[in-house]
């Protein structure tokens, strides 16, 4: 693959957690393996996915005193954004302070160099509500939107010219010599995702799941991620005295061991972009139960094939749903024979073809 030794610079807000976090990191590895220069930005301290590329971690050393963090943060940016003098910065951050974006146009960004990606429904998350920042963006080399819905409010907001549409992919599965399976030997159904009650409603997803067939059979529950709701949800758990069905287990490394084991992988967001934890599970043969929230389930799930897609915020049929995996095992066993061959349009080698074409335009 000629690049001619192309600069790319990722720029993220952390490398933990999040799905615009894990889709970065796996972009940088995938970019390493085509031999481009790599770099990455981080303005957290916060790195648990493994990636390719030169770290500028932003993170360390940070004051305690607000303003004083802020404007070092701005400074190092600074720097380090001069420092990699890449041919490209694809932008993977929040990017709604008014202040600092307004500051990293004027005084940092060559604007032709920046690729701006989309990763929620909420376009505001990812571009400020003003005018002068459209007209920014405009001129910037792309705008990314990682599902097909994002595009379109993308198109109702502005006059865009440089959207373009390159979803997340996934991964094939490949043995790996540090994967050690996990000692779990009972069945059990996961829900995935940063622990914030509003987003991703896992207070409500305990409280469905408390209805379904799955808790009847004493099928347990299982959360992975960490977030500001954890003490809430904790409390939830304990009052209502089911701490040996729900379980928070925090981040977790090795979440696709856990993803292979599981019944079910359910989701109950109220808003998402194009989310990993559904690419993932499928790719790894684990059947999906998911809102059609916008956006993303709805172009990845294939409602009856290899999962099923629930009327969003209805749940009293997200329970019947789940209900149905449970007890229908024709249906489930048809559903998991699908998993895989429904998402071959997210393929890596797929996506990384539309990445490769933006550096090149």
């Amino acid at each position: 693959m000629q690049n001619f030794k192309k600069k790319i610079c990722l720029i993220v807000d952390s490398l933990s957690s999040g799905g615009a976090e894990r889709s970065a990191a796996l972009l940088s590895l995938e970019l390493d393996k085509l031999d481009y220069e790599v770099s990455v930005i981080c303005l957290r301290n916060e790195i648990t996915y493994s990636f390719k590329g030169e770290l500028y971690n932003l993170g360390l050393n940070d004051s305690n005193i607000k303003l004083v963090k802020q404007a070092s943060k701005f400074l190092k940016f600074k720097k380090a954004y001069t420092d990699v003098n890449a041919d490209f910065y694809i932008d993977f951050r929040m990017r709604n302070r008014f202040l600092f974006e307004y500051l990293l146009h004027t005084f940092v960004f060559d604007i032709s160099k920046i690729i701006f990606t989309i990763h929620s429904f909420e376009v505001f998350y990812h571009i400020p509500k003003n005018k002068w920042f459209y007209n920014q963006y405009r001129k910037a080399h792309a705008i990314v939107g990682v599902s097909n819905t994002i595009i379109k409010q993308m198109q109702k907001l502005f006059p865009f010219n440089n959207l373009n549409y390159i979803s997340n992919f996934y991964q094939k599965d490949t043995p790996n010599i540090y994967d050690s399976p996990l000692e779990i030997t009972t069945p059990f159904i996961l829900a995935v995702g940063r622990l914030n009650n509003v987003i991703k409603q896992f207070d409500q997803l305990i409280d469905a799941y408390l209805q379904t067939n799955f808790f009847k059979a004493q099928i347990p529950l299982y959360i992975i991620g960490e977030g500001k709701d954890r003490g809430a949800l904790e409390k939830q758990i304990n009052e209502k005295d089911i701490v040996g069905y729900v379980h928070l287990l925090g981040f977790k490394s090795n979440v696709k061991q856990y993803m292979k084991l599981a019944k079910i992988v359910v989701m109950s967001s109220s808003v998402e972009g194009f989310p990993m934890v559904l690419l993932e599970a499928l790719n790894y043969g684990t059947p999906v139960v998911s809102f059609d929230c916008p956006s993303g389930p709805s172009e990845l799930i294939i409602d009856g094939e290899n999962g099923l897609l629930v009327e969003n915020q209805n749940f009293e049929a997200l329970i019947t749903a789940m209900d149905k995996m449970h007890t229908d095992q024709v249906f489930y066993k048809h559903c998991k024979s699908k998993t895989q061959s429904t998402i071959q349009a997210f393929s890596k080698e797929t996506v990384m073809a539309e990445w490769i074409k933006l550096f090149t335009d």
